[in-house]
């Protein structure tokens, strides 16, 4: 008596084990994950005339081909990106996400695939700024909920601090002689400045810290797994390289930790 119940009991505890299976695997397998990118972090990820753009858009679209990934672009401000992954707006960011403690403490990150640095961009005609020693007394200016912004947080006798929105609001200002340096990534300033800063702004002093890009997830994310297996395969087939000295004219560094 007891084997037979147990038995009758075994068998539904059995179909709804392999229910919930089924149900994991078909939506790691089917489901098309929306990513969230940057709809103004030249040349990284923008959005342009209604297309997206920029160098982690196509870096992007190679792992997503290797990892066998279907996917949905989501553009929108950076300061919204976060928050989107948290609220399951977007399953994955990549947008200039940079790896920091805090950051990895509430969530997960695919493995590294760019290094850069943050640095510091004035008026042409500025010559008091040549270092982050003379921002003191200073007005700095960048973009809100960035490193950028949290290291120019740090800086002691800043005269103030202004965030904005987007970095291009940030440049905006030092072009109006509101602000007397941003401080921002180091490959998105040099864009600005031989773009639409061209003859207007420059690069001053060293780079200011060192910095790695990477995917962003909730913790226990499903897909980091195959989106690293997907990152050493782009990075090993030259298709790295490739987006890298397109967009930023030089070869890169073999990717960071490697």
């Amino acid at each position: 008596m007891n084997d037979g119940g147990g038995r009758r009991l075994r068998l539904p505890a059995l179909l709804l084990t392999l229910t919930v299976l089924a149900t994991i695997v078909g939506c790691g397998q089917g489901k098309t994950l929306k990513v969230g990118m940057a709809s103004d972090f030249r040349p990284f990820t923008y959005t342009e005339n209604g297309t997206n753009k920029g160098f982690e858009v196509e870096l992007w679209d190679a792992i997503a081909q290797k990892g066998g990934i279907r996917y949905e672009l989501v553009p929108m401000e950076s300061k919204e990106l976060v928050s989107a992954l948290k609220a399951d707006k977007v399953d994955l960011v990549i947008a200039g996400m940079t790896v920091n403690k805090a950051r990895k403490d509430e969530l997960a990150f695919s493995d590294p695939y760019f290094q850069t640095g943050l640095v510091m961009a004035t008026a042409v005609h500025n010559t008091d700024i040549k270092s982050k020693e003379d921002l003191s007394g200073k007005t700095v200016g960048t973009e809100l909920d960035t490193t950028g912004y949290t290291y120019a947080g740090k800086l002691p006798k800043l005269k103030e601090l202004r965030g904005y929105p987007t970095i291009n609001g940030a440049f905006a200002a030092l072009n109006a002689g509101e602000v007397d340096c941003i401080i921002f990534d180091e490959r998105g300033a040099h864009n600005y400045v031989q773009n639409e800063g061209k003859d207007k702004v420059k690069i001053v002093g060293d780079v200011l810290n060192k910095e790695t890009y990477a995917i962003a997830a909730k913790k226990r994310n499903v897909h980091i797994g195959k989106v690293n297996s997907a990152i050493e395969q782009v990075a090993g087939n030259g298709t790295y390289d490739s987006l890298y000295i397109k967009w930023f004219g030089s070869k890169p560094q073999k990717l960071p930790g490697k």
